[in-house]
């Protein structure tokens, strides 16, 4: 993986699918240690990601100093504000704080949140989730505060070029498309950038030449595993798309992500939480909390009754948020 969405429990949920011992506590640390960073990154979208990855993806992906004035007036600021504004609030973020702790600290008409939001944006406010796994509890602090430095300045060709090369790790064998889909850059910097990483091609699809030893030895996934994904996972969210045939046939598209207007079969929009068999998109799944029950609603797509798909699969997500107690449901309703 690079990088996962920021938002709970997208993000906990997506490790715990590819760490199945993963513990709250564990979680919780990766935040407290500075072992994380949360930062806007791909297609202007918050991710949590390694701290040693968090200034490269920053530079990656960071928004343009031309586009900052339009930024601002669609968040209700003019530069004059945001400028007048930016000391005040990363003074007050020397440590991490809600958006209402933030407003108290600058008792003023003008919207400093929204002034901490674009500072995030220029990676220069970092957010911290220092509450339940279940929801989001966002605190904003000042980068410089909580890694003890600024952000350091990386090369935006060197970071991209970087950025391509996990990108084709963690999700090849892929198209150039799907990389300038998934980083929000343009398709020439897709392609300058993928060229910097030896690859080799697999029906026409690029590949990293270190991997392809190992990718031509891998046989298909065992047709009972199931896996359950959340909302945003990586996998869903990592190909144009046009490209998801991978891991979902295409006339379940539009029941596996929102519509976008204009999008037609509504496949652009966010990744639904999912369950996979056998590596194959089978169903989507949404879940709430009854007091301290887990309550899950399993969607199939179509018949699967072949899927085992119970309450064993979602045990680990059960564990991880804390529930005393699941029930896991079909709901056959398309």
């Amino acid at each position: 993986m690079v990088a996962v969405y920021s938002t709970h429990p997208t993000a906990p949920l997506a490790l715990l699918a590819r760490a199945a011992d993963l513990t709250a506590a564990e979680f919780k640390k990766l935040d407290e240690n500075r072992q994380v960073v949360r930062v806007i990154g791909m297609r202007g979208s918050a991710f949590m990601a390694p701290a040693a990855s968090g200034a490269t993806i920053f530079a990656a992906t960071a928004l343009p100093e031309a586009r900052l004035e339009s930024t601002l007036r669609t968040r209700g600021l003019d530069l004059e504000t945001y400028r007048r504004f930016t000391q005040p609030v990363l003074e007050c973020c020397a440590t991490p704080r809600t958006p209402a702790q933030l407003k108290a600290c600058l008792p003023v008409p003008e919207d400093v949140y929204m002034v901490a939001r674009v500072l995030a944006r220029q990676g220069l406010i970092l957010r911290v989730n220092s509450g339940s796994l279940r929801t989001d509890t966002l605190t904003y602090v000042a980068t410089s505060a909580w890694l003890g430095h600024p952000f350091e300045e990386v090369d935006r060709a060197q970071a991209l070029a970087w950025l391509a090369h996990e990108y084709l790790r963690a999700f090849g064998p892929v198209r150039v498309v799907d990389f300038a889909w998934w980083s929000g850059c343009s398709r020439r910097e897709a392609t300058a950038a993928l060229s910097l990483s030896q690859t080799v091609e697999r029906d026409g699809l690029l590949l990293l030449a270190d991997d392809a030893d190992a990718f031509d030895q891998t046989g298909p996934s065992d047709p009972d595993r199931v896996d359950v994904l959340p909302k945003w996972d990586s996998l869903t969210m990592g190909y144009a798309p046009d490209g998801r045939q991978r891991f979902i046939r295409d006339e379940h598209l539009s029941l596996a992500y929102t519509s976008v207007t204009g999008s037609p079969g509504a496949t652009s929009g966010d990744g639904l939480p999912l369950v996979l068999c056998g590596g194959r998109a089978v169903a989507t799944w949404s879940h709430r909390f009854a007091g301290q029950k887990l309550e899950v609603t399993v969607k199939p797509f179509e018949d699967t009754k072949k899927a085992p798909i119970g309450e064993a699969c979602f045990e680990g997500v059960a564990n991880l948020l804390g529930a005393g107690s699941l029930m896991v449901r079909t709901d056959s309703d398309q």
